[in-house]
């Protein structure tokens, strides 16, 4: 009799541990941002085999005893891991690692880069304000594989020219497409109006985006990945997306600056020899520039044109460094504000900024200059899942100073022709005479580089 009570006690345990087992769990999987329900998101229990899938709201049912482990996890979200109990709300955050390989395709379509048949590369936001450049499309100067990028000159605000996998044509653009924000633009390139000054400016399309406005840039590479806009691709495809309206760790909305300040020296300028002046056949004459004349010697002589009765002296010696002398620091400095938020229930975000960027070259004063002032607005409303109604704006005005650099009477031509035994820096003063065209070194075609500068034409 004992022994049958025994068997019995353990049959009892048994079925009630079967039980506890076999019990329904059920649950919802929402997002953390909206709280909306995440369809398609994987719950199993830890250490079985067991597992399920929730439905379009979020929901799910799995057998399994309470107080187990279960495994929660979504493609873009981190899983967690929580102990299993009837009608749990389960809370999933976005894993930003994960989205930073998430790839813009065409029509603004994000894809996982590792499910991409054709070549795209991208770059964050971070890389591109390290940059710290006026022109966005410099940023990609060295980052992208294939890609080149070049300079027309180095003018500020000069135009940037970006090649993918080299020239496709011999008289025709090897300019690729700018998609920004899913809108395609044209990026023309001007070349200014006199017959002698042709300086290269951008106008228009990705000159007129900031730096800090731009969340990331993809570049689509082959037939492949930009045959969805046609012909113009043919050169390839570089798509920006800027960045959008998001919450702040405390708050519903994000006050930020960024600026940074660059500085410019010549690094390189041709050799000059200092051994011989002002003359030519080794024979002094005040009526040349060039630099052919006598060997130095150290003693006090006159140079330069008879004017007015009056002629100059100074002390026949080189003076090494009188180029050099001429240029400035350069000032590259760029500034951006930026206000951005999210309503309570995320359905609605903006996003406004004012960026800044000014570019001051080498040359004195403030004759090679370049300013751009950009103001950008983005909102989106999303009342309900399937639809999503958006809008960008982007207004720049851009200013370029530039100064001439073509044969004759222009800056570079009157500093490389320069006598060696003169200073530059004395030939400022434009209200002398023999600072000017009328009583300069040389009638030929020649003057002071600063006289060059003030009449710039």
């Amino acid at each position: 009799m004992k022994r049958f009570l025994l068997i019995l006690s353990v049959c009892i345990l048994t079925f009630g541990q079967v039980l506890a087992q076999s019990q329904t769990i059920s649950g919802k999987v929402v997002s953390a941002a909206d709280g909306e329900g995440i369809p398609g998101a994987s719950i199993s229990v830890l250490g079985t085999s067991r597992g399920t899938i929730t439905d379009y709201d979020g929901k799910f049912s799995i057998e399994a005893a309470p107080g187990t482990t279960l495994v929660i996890s979504f493609v873009g979200m981190r899983s967690v891991s929580l102990p299993a109990e009837d009608n749990m709300v389960v809370k999933l955050e976005e894993d930003t690692e994960v989205l930073d390989e998430v790839v813009v395709t065409a029509l603004g379509i994000s894809r996982s880069e590792k499910t991409l048949g054709y070549a795209a590369a991208t770059m964050g936001a971070e890389e591109i304000t390290k940059a710290r450049t006026t022109n966005v499309a410099t940023a990609l100067a060295g980052k992208v594989a294939g890609v080149q990028v070049q300079s027309t000159s180095t003018d500020p605000g000069a135009a940037s020219n970006i090649i993918i996998r080299g020239f496709s044509s011999i008289n025709g653009s090897n300019q690729p497409l700018y998609v920004i924000d899913g809108v395609p633009l044209q990026t023309t390139t001007d070349y200014g109006t006199g017959s002698q000054n042709e300086k290269a400016a951008s106008l228009g399309g990705i000159s007129n985006v900031s730096g800090q406005d731009v969340e990331k840039m993809t570049i689509l590479r082959g037939a492949a990945a930009t045959a969805l806009y046609g012909s113009r691709a043919a050169n390839g495809v570089v798509i920006i997306t800027t960045k959008q309206g998001a919450k702040g760790e405390k708050r519903n909305f994000n006050l930020e600056y960024s600026g940074g300040v660059a500085f410019n020296q010549i690094a390189n300028l041709p050799i000059f020899q200092n051994q011989f002046g002002q003359g030519w056949n080794g024979c002094q004459t005040f009526i040349e520039n060039g630099s052919w004349g006598p060997a130095f010697d150290g003693s006090e002589q006159v140079y330069g044109p008879v004017w007015n009765w009056q002629q100059m002296t100074h002390k026949y010696s080189a003076v090494p460094t009188n180029i050099q002398d001429f240029f400035d620091l350069g000032i590259s400095h760029n500034h951006n504000i930026s206000f951005s938020g999210a309503s309570a229930d995320n359905k609605m975000t903006y996003y406004a900024s004012y960026s800044f960027s000014g570019d001051d070259g080498a040359m004195p004063g403030d004759k090679d200059k370049y300013q751009r002032h950009t103001l950008a607005f983005r909102a989106s409303y999303e009342p309900i899942k399937w639809l999503k109604i958006s809008s960008s704006v982007n207004l720049a005005k851009t200013k370029t100073d530039v100064v001439d650099t073509y044969q004759g009477t222009s800056v570079i031509d009157g500093l490389y022709e320069f006598p060696r035994d003169i200073s530059l820096v004395d030939k400022q003063d434009l209200s002398i005479a023999f600072n000017t065209p009328e009583a300069w070194l040389t009638p030929y075609g020649i003057t002071n580089p600063y006289w060059a500068i003030e009449n710039n034409y």
